[in-house]
């Protein structure tokens, strides 16, 4: 059967289905009003009002659907998010059969009970509750409302602080959820008993995902600090896959000593609790190779390992390569032979953002991570790379490294050892990112030669990368037929952030008159 050439595509409701899709909750009601397509198509979608934001007079959230609109299309309701209005119509809600998520965002005092009764109304089929509250005394009556939700999973907390006549109920929350999340949280106490509790009353059976940003207990127990609390609540998760952890900075002060006894709280005094542990964080906290070799060794499974302060050396390195692990078996310490190496597990790994690593450890990475999506950290010699194995880390995206140029990049010799460099970087089709030059350093030092003579045009296959870093290298010298083949073969490039030229700022320019931000040599 012919078609007819003639039919107006926005009247082909395939069409405006896969344009509904797009189109944000206010516009796509404004078309189903204006529209017959439109409403034949979508006014009886599932979609519509699927998501509902809504805001003061002044943001971006202020129109969303009401009376007769909003009763209508109750039942869609997926997610509710309000920012700093809360509607009586919505608080009020009802009957929404398919509500799973209820985000909560407010400066200033608010009803409670209302939302409150907002949950409870709808306990059976909520599972993700988020609330960042500021001036409400005390958050009792949300905690005993979720203690109702028996499909409650994601519990995410910001900007919040929680007072002694709820803290025991926000515990028992917690006990039922698998993800929590805390960011800027003062919590006030504990419950009673918590740190030497023998019993199962406070073990997180359900949690495997712990993330805790900027978050104190106000008055800690005698002689035990936050940090060291937060330790027992993250060893007291048994199924904890996920663990982040950041200090709290009050009064422009950066806790680091925190760090350390959560650390300590964590890994040593109790070390094979978090057998299941695979992905973890540690901002602003550094140990030595020897305590991540140890940490590493009684891991299972790494998918993570976002350590920016910490040492990753030789040691490490070791167990990340090893066949056997660390486990305890009745009392005893022994070696049990792993499924899979960690090495062979590992997709994100960010260690030593200041500071050296050893020789080696970065060439080791990029040949032995085969689902390495993100490194950050190593340094990596020319000659290091030309004499060992092939890189296998060809899945990266994000790519940050202290790539020195150990050869005379003027000789024959120099370039086609570049170029073999340069092929290995080819590899990677998939980078988004890349920085030869480590972001933390403050040395200058030389890295590869961004010319067509020493091998860039094996850059070629790089169509994803937007963002090219050489800060610490003042002695590039591209020129003309450089600039043009970046700009030919790389098409999503936004950026070059290093003097590409520091002879000469007319190669800046070209990039930038083609809406590519360079650098200038400002010394000229």
């Amino acid at each position: 059967m012919m078609s007819n050439s003639n039919l107006n595509p926005m009247d082909i409701p395939e069409i405006i289905s896969r344009v509904g899709d797009f189109l944000e909750q206010g516009d796509l009601l404004r078309c189903i009003l204006v529209s017959r397509t439109f409403h034949n198509t979508l006014a009886g979608s599932k979609s519509i009002c699927k998501r509902i934001e809504i805001g003061d007079a002044y943001s971006r959230y202020r129109k969303y659907p009401t009376g007769a609109a909003l009763q209508s299309y109750k039942e869609n309701i997926e997610e509710l998010l309000f920012y700093y209005k809360f509607p009586k119509e919505y608080m009020s809600l009802q009957g929404c059969v398919r509500l799973q998520s209820i985000k909560c965002q407010s400066q200033s005092l608010f009803n409670l009970s209302e939302l409150s009764s907002l949950i409870m109304s709808h306990s059976s089929t909520i599972t993700k509750f988020e609330l960042s509250t500021q001036d409400n005394p005390t958050l009792r009556e949300i905690w005993t409302a979720l203690l109702g939700c028996t499909h409650l999973e994601v519990l995410t907390i910001s900007s919040t602080q929680m007072c002694n006549d709820g803290v025991d109920l926000f515990f028992q929350v917690c006990k039922r959820v698998r993800c929590l999340e805390m960011s800027y949280v003062d919590i006030n106490r504990l419950p009673p008993n918590f740190l030497n509790d023998g019993t199962d009353e406070f073990i997180f059976p359900n949690m495997t995902t712990l993330h805790l940003r900027d978050v104190r207990i106000s008055t800690p127990p005698t002689f035990y600090s936050s940090s060291y609390c937060l330790g027992i609540l993250a060893k007291r998760c048994p199924k904890l896959r996920s663990l982040k952890f950041d200090e709290y900075a009050r009064g422009g002060i950066l806790y680091r000593t925190g760090a350390c006894a959560f650390y300590k709280a964590v890994f040593v005094d109790h070390p094979f609790t978090l057998t299941s542990l695979s992905d973890l964080y540690m901002g602003s906290f550094g140990i030595k190779d020897e305590d991540m070799a140890a940490l590493l060794r009684k891991m299972t499974e790494l998918r993570r390992l976002d350590i920016p302060d910490c040492e990753f050396g030789p040691l490490s390195m070791q167990e990340l390569l090893a066949d056997e692990q660390e486990v305890l078996d009745g009392g005893h310490i022994v070696r049990k032979r792993r499924d899979r190496r960690l090495c062979d597990t590992v997709e994100i790994l960010i260690f030593q953002r200041q500071g050296e690593t050893p020789a080696g450890v970065g060439q080791a990475i990029l040949s032995n991570c085969p689902r390495l999506k993100e490194l950050a950290g190593p340094k990596v010699k020319v000659t290091e790379i030309v004499d060992g194995e092939e890189w296998v880390s060809t899945d990266l995206t994000y790519l940050v490294i202290r790539l020195e140029a150990d050869v005379d990049k003027e000789t024959a010799e120099g370039m086609q050892k570049q170029r073999i460099v340069f092929k290995q970087l080819a590899k990677m089709t998939k980078l988004r990112v890349l920085y030869l030059t480590n972001y933390n350093s403050v040395a200058q030092y030389r890295t590869l030669d961004l010319r067509l003579r020493a091998g860039l045009d094996e850059l070629a296959n790089l169509k994803r990368l937007h963002l090219l870093s050489f800060n610490r290298d003042m002695c590039q010298q591209m020129q003309s037929e450089d600039v043009t083949w970046i700009i030919n073969n790389w098409p999503k490039i936004k950026r070059l952030d290093g003097v590409v030229n520091y002879k000469s700022n007319a190669m800046a320019s070209l990039f930038v008159a083609h809406n590519i931000s360079a650098g200038f040599n400002y010394d000229l």
